[in-house]
């Protein structure tokens, strides 16, 4: 993993993070960067709003949709609509 105290970390991998997709070490490499890096929580405030937002449009898709394969392709439209790869 790329960044340390004094480097940003790529937005993908705050956006991993903020899914809880990171190993416990990154995790605490993370955590600690963020107590001086403005730029970096900022990424993170967004990958978590970005998340936030899939969720709610989830909730909010019909009972037909609850499929795995559907649930998956509906995700992927509310990610585009934040224009998340």
């Amino acid at each position: 993993m790329n960044g340390g105290i004094d480097r940003h970390f790529a937005e993908e991998v705050w956006e991993e993070y903020a899914m809880g997709m990171r190993s416990e070490e990154d995790c605490r490499l993370l955590e600690e960067h963020l107590l001086v890096c403005s730029g970096c929580q900022d990424l993170l405030a967004e990958a978590d709003e970005y998340i936030r937002a899939a969720k709610a449009a989830l909730s909010r898709t019909p009972k037909a949709l609850s499929k795995p394969a559907t649930a998956a392709v509906a995700l992927a439209v509310a990610l585009q609509m934040f224009h998340l790869p």
